[in-house]
């Protein structure tokens, strides 16, 4: 596959924001969740986050290596992805 920069960075900042999205599900789910399905509902989204990791950010840092964000860029795509989604400003 032969991504280029911008497309690298858009599925980068997708896959974390589908990730970080998961994350906030599962967090709201566990709310609710019952003590015998914790460990399952939490392995389910993990596979579903790997899934995820697989196919976007590892697909875009394979390509341009140089894009591998720090964790607090990570948590600053995340925050920024997550605030436009709210706000159906998804580009």
């Amino acid at each position: 596959m032969s991504l280029s920069l911008h497309a690298a960075k858009a599925l980068l900042d997708g896959g974390i924001d589908a990730t970080s999205a998961l994350n906030s599900a599962l967090e709201r789910v566990m709310l609710h969740a019952s003590e015998e399905d914790y460990a399952e509902l939490k392995k389910s989204f993990g596979h579903a986050m790997a899934g995820v990791l697989a196919a976007t950010v590892d697909v875009a840092l394979q390509a341009y290596p140089e894009l591998k964000p720090d964790s607090d860029a990570w948590q600053e795509i995340a925050r920024g992805c997550a605030a436009r989604r709210a706000c159906n400003k998804i580009e």
